[in-house]
C-alpha cells in the first residue's frame, strides 16, 4: 500500500478538500493528529514520502520552511512530513485550485 492508496482509503473525499485547503495544522484529521500516529506513518511510508518531497523540490526549487525547521527534532520532522505530503497529495486528489 502507498501513502497515497491509505488517505484514499482512511478519508472521505470532504475531508481530503479540507486538509488540501486549510492544512492538517488546521484541521487536525483523525490519524494524523498525535506524533505516534504520524511516526508510525512516516515509518510506514517514508520511501512515498521523500519520494513526494523530490517531486515538490523538482517542481518548486525548495522545501517548505516547515520541514527544514525540524532537522533538528526527528519526531517533529516526521510530523511535518507527513503532514505536508497528506495536503499535497490531497489537493492532487481534490483537483485543488487556490482560485
Amino acid at each position: 500500500m502507498t501513502f497515497e492508496n491509505w488517505l484514499k482509503e482512511t478519508y472521505t473525499n470532504d475531508e481530503l478538500k479540507a486538509i488540501g485547503q486549510h492544512g492538517c495544522a488546521s484541521c487536525a484529521p483523525s490519524g494524523m493528529i498525535y506524533y505516534t500516529e504520524t511516526t508510525d506513518l512516516y515509518n510506514r511510508f517514508a520511501d512515498d514520502l521523500h519520494a513526494i518531497l523530490g517531486e515538490c523540490m523538482e517542481d518548486y526549487g525548495d522545501i517548505p520552511r516547515y520541514i527544514y525547521t525540524n532537522l533538528d527534532n526527528a519526531q517533529m520532522f516526521r510530523n511535518a512530513m507527513v503532514w505536508f505530503c497528506a495536503e499535497v497529495l490531497a489537493q492532487r486528489l481534490t483537483d485543488f485550485n487556490e482560485d
